[in-house]
């Protein structure tokens, strides 16, 4: 299976300035490291939401560094990255 139109798309969207969206709860690795990933690419600036704790720790265990990324506390997460 070839994933060219991905490619195609990723290098399209790093033409333009990178958005910056809330990603509401990175709690698992998923969610973390699809937003770090993104960032990397240059497609996003990620506004990480949910308990700065748990983020950190599956940041840690997941090797990813976060510090460049910013960072709101909230407990009801969802909420808080719609406001």
């Amino acid at each position: 299976m070839s994933h060219e139109k991905y490619r195609r798309l990723i290098a399209t969207a790093q033409g333009f300035r990178p958005v910056p969206p809330a990603v509401a709860h990175p709690c698992d690795e998923s969610s973390l490291s699809g937003a770090v990933d993104a960032a990397k690419l240059g497609l996003i600036n990620p506004i990480l939401v949910g308990p700065r704790l748990k983020i950190s720790q599956v940041a840690e265990q997941l090797k990813l560094d976060i510090s460049d990324y910013e960072q709101a506390e909230a407990s009801h997460s969802a909420a808080k990255a719609v406001a």
